[in-house]
């Protein structure tokens, strides 16, 4: 039985491969399995990072207590799930890598503590309770606001050193560039008028 169902979400044909060899990635240092990875193609329809992440996390077969959200640009160095589900309990909803973003940052998004999307964990009991990521943010700060939430509740987000590497695009086509800015300033905005920060 899955004790981690992990969620990876592509857009293009080179997200496609960065998606195998995460998996591969994956299997070489957790060949023991105890994870199920639900992947979601993007590629026709870019329904967005936020919409595309909660239908895999709604995926019929996907029933472990914690899901994961892994970039196909990540790259697994070694064994995490331990790290992973000893970390999640019933106060701490939100875990993974922080991927050295400052203190001074947190402090501005009005958070305690802060987990990358790229590499982000959450308890499915809560993450379903509260109904996944809000998909008004397509793109950019739908974890940020998903850790808002949580710890609006008195719960805990608690980032982690994991053997997990996060390598964005140094240059993105420019239809990819276009769509991060425009989105990550429609985010931004919404955060700001949501949280009122």
């Amino acid at each position: 039985m899955s004790r981690v169902d992990i969620v990876t979400v592509f857009h293009n044909d080179t997200n496609f491969r960065q998606h195998q060899e995460l998996l591969e990635s994956i299997r070489q240092h957790e060949p023991d399995g105890g994870y199920r990875v639900i992947a979601i193609d993007n590629r026709r329809n870019n329904r967005g990072f936020a919409v595309a992440c909660n239908l895999g996390a709604s995926d019929v077969g996907a029933t472990a207590a914690v899901i994961g959200f892994i970039n196909p640009d990540a790259t697994v160095h070694g064994p995490f799930i331990d790290a992973v589900t000893g970390t999640i309990d019933e106060r701490v909803v939100i875990t993974g890598c922080r991927f050295g973003k400052p203190d001074r940052e947190l402090r501005i998004w009005g958070v305690r503590d802060w987990v990358c999307g790229a590499a982000m964990f959450v308890s499915r009991h809560w993450f379903t309770t509260v109904g996944g990521f809000d998909t008004q943010f397509v793109w950019s700060h739908e974890e940020l606001d998903l850790i808002r939430r949580a710890e609006s509740q008195g719960l805990v987000c608690q980032s982690i050193d994991l053997p997990i590497q996060h390598r964005s695009p140094d240059v993105d086509t420019p239809e990819d560039a276009a769509y991060k800015q425009h989105h990550f300033q429609q985010a931004a905005l919404r955060y700001q008028r949501k949280w009122k920060t």
